[in-house]
């Protein structure tokens, strides 16, 4: 495996086991046997590990949602698509549950308010299928609504599940939280 690769696999599992705030770059050098100096050769900053890993969980985000798209609208899908967003969430604990860090980085190194656009789009797109293809009755206020739902939900699951359930397993907790999606949905359904 290249260097870069062990470093950013390290650093995810560091910032996940302790968080960002506790993980600084010596830290991950340590682990790896290596100088800080050397693995500022491939990461001049922390700050730029965790660039990495996010562009990265953002792409494998994408692509869940494009094979949702590329099967076509269901409500049992648009629910596998939420537990495979929710388990690559779970995988990037540390960039999720660490809030404060991480939002400072996506404000000056990506464009937020584009992937929030991006990111409603996809929401618009699946609860309009899943209207028009007879799974959900929805208005177009309804659909705000769950879209304004689904995002508020996103973002906060993991933070209640850390304190609530941090003895149950990885599975267990994701299940619960889509049966509460599941049961949302159920309002909405024809």
């Amino acid at each position: 495996m290249k260097t870069k690769e062990r470093i950013l696999q390290e650093a995810l599992r560091q910032f996940n086991e302790r968080g960002i705030s506790q993980v600084g770059v010596r830290d991950i050098a340590r682990s790896l046997d290596m100088s800080a100096g050397n693995l500022s050769y491939h990461f001049s900053r922390k700050a730029d590990i965790i660039i990495e890993l996010l562009t990265r969980f953002r792409k494998s985000n994408d692509l869940i949602y494009e094979r949702y798209f590329e099967i076509g609208p269901s409500l049992s899908g648009f629910l596998d698509c939420l537990r495979e967003v929710f388990n690559n969430q779970y995988e990037h604990a540390g960039l999720m549950v660490g809030q404060g860090e991480v939002q400072e980085i996506i404000r000056q190194h990506f464009n937020y308010k584009d992937a929030e656009h991006n990111r409603k789009d996809f929401f618009r797109r699946i609860f309009t299928g899943l209207r028009d293809s007879g799974e959900l009755t929805l208005s177009a206020a309804d659909i705000d609504f769950l879209i304004s739902f689904i995002s508020l939900f996103g973002r906060f699951w993991m933070i209640e599940a850390a304190v609530s359930f941090a003895d149950w397993p990885r599975e267990k907790i994701i299940d619960y939280y889509i049966g509460l999606i599941e049961r949302q949905l159920s309002l909405f359904k024809v």
